[in-house]
C-alpha cells in the first residue's frame, strides 16, 4: 500500500509550520509514503523552501487501487509511530476509510499524551508495559493502548464531525470522487453515502486543527458545498440537519475569535435559506 499526504493551505503561509510537518512525516522513516503540496501552498515557496521540502510540486489525483490519502493542514503533526499504526491496521481491513481520534494543536502535545495516559491508569495492558519496561517515554505507551473498532453507524450524528472533516480521515483512493476536491467535506460525505463501515482508531496519533475554530467560515463554505452532494434518501436529511446544527453552532459561538456580526449575519442568512427535514 501506499500513502499520499496531502497537505492543503487553510490559513495565511507559515514556512516554520509546513517545514515542521513535513519533518514530523519524515521522522516516521517508513516506505511507500507520498507527500504533496495543494497548487496554492507550492506556491507560495521560494526555490529554496521547495528544494528543502523535496515533496511532489504538483497535485496529482491518486489512481492505484491500492493508495490511501491523508489531507492535513500545515500546523497539523504525526505523533511518533503514527504511519506504522494506520499501515498495521489497513492490512487487516484495506479499501477502508480510517477516522482518526487526534490531539489539539492548542496545548502543548506532550502535556496532552499525558493527560491522556493518566485517564487510563487502571488500563491492565498499560500497567503491565510499565512494569516489564519501566519506560517514561510516553509514545510507546500510547502505542501500547492502541485499539480500533469496526463501526456501522455512518450516519450517527454524534460522529459526523470527525468522519466529515476535510482533514485527519484516511480515505482509500479507489473510492474518491474526482467531482469533488481531495480535501472537502463533500468527498468524506460522498464516500460515507456509498460505503457501509468506517475504522475507528481510539488512541490519537496525529495532532489535528480545528476547521470550526481556526476557519469557522472556510468551515461553513465547505459545508454549504457540500449540499450539493447527491444523496440517498435516508442520508440527505441527516446531513441536513447536521449543517444546520453547525451553522448555529457558528454563529453562536463565543471562543477567543469570535466572528464579526457581518459574517454572523451570512451565516445566519445562509441557514435561514435551508430547509429543516426530519432526521
Amino acid at each position: 500500500m501506499q500513502l499520499l499526504i496531502n497537505i492543503v493551505s487553510v490559513e495565511p503561509f507559515d514556512w516554520n509550520n509546513l517545514n515542521q510537518l513535513v519533518q514530523s512525516i519524515r521522522h516516521q522513516q517508513t516506505d511507500n509514503v507520498k507527500i504533496q503540496l495543494a497548487d496554492d501552498l507550492a506556491q507560495a515557496l521560494t526555490d529554496e523552501q521547495r528544494q528543502a521540502l523535496v515533496t511532489n510540486p504538483t497535485t496529482e489525483w491518486p489512481t492505484s487501487a491500492t493508495t490511501y490519502v491523508l489531507n492535513l493542514c500545515p500546523s497539523d503533526r504525526l505523533l511518533p509511530g503514527a504511519i506504522a499504526q494506520w499501515q498495521s491496521v489497513l492490512t487487516e481491513h484495506p479499501h477502508t476509510a480510517i477516522s482518526l481520534a487526534t490531539f489539539n494543536t492548542a496545548t502543548p502535545v506532550t502535556e496532552q499524551a499525558e493527560s491522556y495516559l493518566a485517564r487510563h491508569t487502571d488500563n491492565l495492558l498499560l500497567d503491565t508495559y510499565l512494569r516489564m519496561s519501566n519506560a517514561e517515554n510516553v509514545w510507546p505507551q500510547l502505542w501500547g493502548l492502541q485499539n480500533y473498532s469496526l463501526q456501522g453507524n455512518l450516519k450517527s450524528f454524534k460522529y459526523l464531525s470527525q468522519r466529515l472533516r476535510p482533514t485527519g480521515i484516511i480515505l482509500p483512493a479507489d473510492q474518491l470522487a474526482t467531482t469533488y476536491p481531495l480535501a472537502a467535506v463533500s468527498q468524506n460525505l460522498q464516500l460515507l453515502n456509498q460505503q457501509t463501515e468506517i475504522i475507528r482508531l481510539h488512541v490519537p496519533t496525529i495532532q489535528l486543527t480545528s476547521w470550526f475554530h481556526t476557519v469557522p467560515l472556510e468551515w461553513a463554505a465547505q459545508l454549504e458545498a457540500a449540499l450539493t452532494v447527491p444523496l440517498t434518501p435516508d442520508w440527505q436529511p441527516q446531513y441536513l440537519k447536521y449543517y444546520r446544527s453547525q451553522l448555529k453552532k457558528l454563529i453562536n459561538d463565543k471562543s477567543d475569535a469570535p466572528l464579526t456580526d457581518t459574517q454572523r449575519q451570512k451565516l445566519a442568512n445562509q441557514l435561514e435559506r435551508t430547509p429543516e427535514m426530519e432526521a
